[in-house]
């Protein structure tokens, strides 16, 4: 996996990643095309830079507000698996070889939230967002208070009145004198005014003229607005080194267009001597207001810029910036809602040699035949039965067979697929796409199948079962991962308080040891009222699993802990515990003392609960078509111990 692919995958895991991922992209391009423009009007490369700028204020409402739209990104299965750090969705039966007992009514959890790392710089960025408002804040402060104490110009505003004439300004703009600014300077959108140093009053015709026109060209092209608006991006995006250079070229860009439309009627000679001197007045000047827009450090380029007879001038065309916005939006609409997901593809090692069954069958169920209700039983919720040689699946959907196949078992390259909610193999969230014949319970399928000699069940169901699969359903699938709230089962503050199991601590079925839990089991009993689950020398990732299977999500093993140990667990339904999970025993309501919630007994173990967000795997469907026409004859299942009629052989 390359590091781009990281990066991207990365971000796909995060909103807020996510976020500044587009930013970074959207400023990268705009910096580089105002490159490719330098020969460009300076109106054109600013018009380019205000689109962008646009984009940054749009894209984090519309990247919350509009619907993903998912990209996958191919990856090995072994990077996939690394990226989702998540558990492998099997059922009890993987994780626990023997259930002596199951419980009655057991509480689901509802755990206090704990920040994620992506809560903790979203906090981050706000309380920076909030220094830096500060600044845009006072400098809207300085410019009103510097309109409200400087001097009206009636000279100046006649002289304007004109020139605004001239070169087709309608909007009327107030001209006033302050002493403490060290040069012209323009604010306002509604009412645009020029403020001019106090010594402009002896100001030659000409020095007025070529200043005023600047300043007018500001309003006409409303960068006041601009410059606001791209200031408020660089608080938002403080941190963001791009965006401050692009604000930076904004303002250059601004200020050379204003220049480009003085030197059409004046004398570029004249003009550069009286941009030095403005260099000279800001070196001089000890404040500068925090908004104005022109800057010693541009002068230097806007001189050259000035005296540069091969430099494109003019203003930017309607055309150009009608382009522009459309451009601003189309971007806007495709990147925002773009989520980076990750698609593990098969590896040559897993298909080299497809492990197929000696003989199978397929045959479509009739509508008698398909079981009513949801589906119960073993293999993920199939009802399928294993014994060595031999597999058979009755009246199931495609959908629980692709998932039985590849993900149920976390067979071969699919063990980082995984489960966030109780639920058997049929469940749209772990198998998207294909046609809706797919998820359907109403077109359902037995399969019967042989395969000599073979005995390990996740051959039989697993990569046997693939193949079968991809030959006769024609089935093409890509794997994806997408963020999703899960808990995490952690040590607590205190440590864990339990000791690695020693030899004796459980049942090995000595006489030494009766009387002490099984073995590699758990046993899930009643105590009165409260529910007890003993794990006999078993890792904690077997306990996130069992919490998997009965909170209302997917729990992942944060621990960090390897060895086994003896566990005894005892909780009973409290406020945290709202919703209920059915096993398959009912036991009715005992009398005895309560126990405490599952929150304080894991508490109590050394152990907590925390809500976090992590990816989770599922299966996406690319093609899928239906079985072979002569498997359709509908049939009564036969027993799963005998092949029955109309097995064909598929070597």
């Amino acid at each position: 996996m390359t590091a781009a692919q990281t990066l991207m995958l990365a971000a796909s895991g995060s909103l807020v990643w996510s976020i500044l991922l587009k930013v970074t992209a959207t400023t990268a391009m705009a910096l580089a095309l105002v490159r490719l423009a330098r020969r460009r009007q300076a109106a054109f490369r600013h018009v380019l830079l205000a689109a962008a700028f646009g984009v940054l204020i749009v894209l984090p409402v519309a990247a919350v507000v509009a619907p993903a739209i998912r990209v996958a990104v191919p990856v090995a299965p072994h990077r996939a698996a690394a990226t989702a750090d998540v558990e492998p969705a099997a059922d009890a039966a993987r994780t626990a070889p023997s259930v002596d007992q199951a419980s009655g009514d057991v509480p689901a959890a509802s755990p206090t939230s704990s920040n994620s790392s992506s809560t903790i710089l979203l906090s981050v960025w706000l309380v920076g967002t909030s220094m830096f408002v500060l600044p845009v804040v006072i400098g809207l402060r300085q410019v009103r208070a510097l309109r409200r104490s400087a001097l009206p110009w009636r000279h100046g505003l006649a002289v304007a009145g004109q020139l605004a004439r001239e070169a087709g300004i309608q909007r009327r703009v107030g001209v006033l004198l302050h002493e403490s600014v060290p040069g012209p300077m323009t604010f306002g959108f509604v009412n645009p005014v020029i403020v001019l140093p106090i010594d402009a009053r002896v100001w030659t015709t000409e020095d007025l003229a070529r200043a005023l026109m600047h300043e007018l060209e500001h309003v006409r092209r409303g960068d006041w607005a601009t410059q606001c608006l791209a200031r408020a991006a660089c608080s938002f995006y403080w941190f963001h080194p791009l965006v401050w250079i692009a604000r930076q070229q904004l303002a250059l860009e601004a200020e050379r267009a204003c220049d480009d439309a003085v030197i059409g009627g004046s004398d570029a000679t004249a003009y550069a001597d009286q941009l030095v001197d403005l260099a000279e007045r800001l070196t001089i000047a000890r404040h500068q207001p925090l908004l104005a827009m022109a800057n010693r450090s541009d002068l230097a380029a806007r001189v050259t810029a000035v005296l540069d007879t091969r430099q494109a001038r003019g203003r930017a065309g309607a055309i150009a910036v009608s382009a522009a916005c459309a451009v601003a939006v189309a971007l806007v609409s495709t990147i925002s809602p773009l989520q980076i997901v990750a698609a593990v593809q098969q590896t040559s090692a897993v298909a080299t040699t497809p492990q197929r069954y000696d003989v199978a069958s397929i045959k479509k169920c009739s509508g008698s035949d398909v079981p009513q209700g949801p589906a119960r039983g073993t293999a993920g919720g199939t009802n399928a039965t294993v014994s060595p040689g031999r597999f058979y699946v009755p009246c199931v959907s495609t959908e629980q067979l692709i998932y039985l196949a590849y993900a149920a078992y976390g067979v071969g390259p699919d063990e980082h697929l995984a489960n966030d909610e109780p639920g058997g193999a049929s469940n749209t969230s772990k198998v998207r796409g294909g046609p809706d014949w797919v998820h359907s319970r109403g077109e359902a399928y037995s399969i019967e199948a042989a395969a000599a000699g073979t005995t390990d069940r996740l051959v039989l169901m697993g990569s046997m079962l693939r193949t079968l699969l991809e030959e006769r359903f024609h089935l093409k699938i890509h794997r994806e991962t997408e963020e999703v709230p899960m808990y995490a089962l952690t040590v607590a503050k205190g440590g864990f308080k339990l000791k690695p199991m020693k030899d004796g601590d459980c049942d090995s079925g000595d006489p030494a040891t009766a009387g002490k839990p099984r073995c590699s089991s758990i046993n899930m009993d009643r105590n009165g009222p409260n529910t007890v689950w003993t794990y006999g020398g078993m890792p904690v990732s077997a306990l996130a699993s069992m919490l998997s299977s009965t909170l209302d999500r997917h729990v992942i093993d944060r621990t960090g802990l390897t060895d086994k140990f003896v566990i005894r667990l005892e909780f009973s339904s409290d406020e945290n515990t709202p919703r209920l999970v059915q096993r398959d025993i009912d036991y009715p309501p005992n009398p005895g003392p309560r126990g405490p919630g599952i929150l304080t007994a894991l508490d109590q173990l050394g152990l907590k609960i925390e809500a976090v967000k992590a990816p989770r795997g599922y299966l996406v469907i690319d093609h899928v078509e239906r079985p072979t026409p002569d498997t359709f004859a509908p049939a009564t299942p036969p027993p799963a111990r005998a092949m029955g009629p109309g097995v064909r052989n598929r070597r």
